[in-house]
């Protein structure tokens, strides 16, 4: 069990909780639907703002999964990433490069973590 996570998300919304497995990791399919938001930002078949009207958990989720799963770097181009204060103070948001370069990273570590979780089994 993560129990970071399990604490972040507490903290957070405990309702986030549901999100997790059995064995208190953030579920696969969870995982999943963060992956395939993450694309639509990045087709640009989703807006930002539109993602946090529709989904507001994929901000909070994708948060969680960086701080317990992402390496480092990640976390460093999240800290550069715009779009994440402009949604949050519900202003037009367009994605700048570091936008992008966060939402590359993370669609790429949300890709390999099904495979990092059947590693662990």
């Amino acid at each position: 069990m993560n129990e970071s996570l399990v604490r972040y998300l507490s903290a957070i919304d405990v309702r986030l909780l549901e999100n997790l497995d059995g064995g208190g990791e953030l579920s696969v399919d969870v995982v999943a639907w963060l992956r395939r938001c993450t694309d639509a930002l990045l087709d640009g078949s989703m807006q930002p703002t539109a993602l946090a009207d529709d989904r507001p958990d994929w901000y909070l989720l994708t948060a969680a999964f960086v701080t317990a799963y992402a390496p480092e770097e990640v976390e460093e181009l999240e800290g550069q990433a715009e779009f994440l204060d402009a949604v949050a103070r519900a202003g037009d948001v367009v994605l700048t490069e570091a936008d992008r370069a966060y939402l590359w990273a993370l669609r790429l570590q949300l890709g390999i973590y099904p495979e990092l979780r059947a590693a662990q089994s």
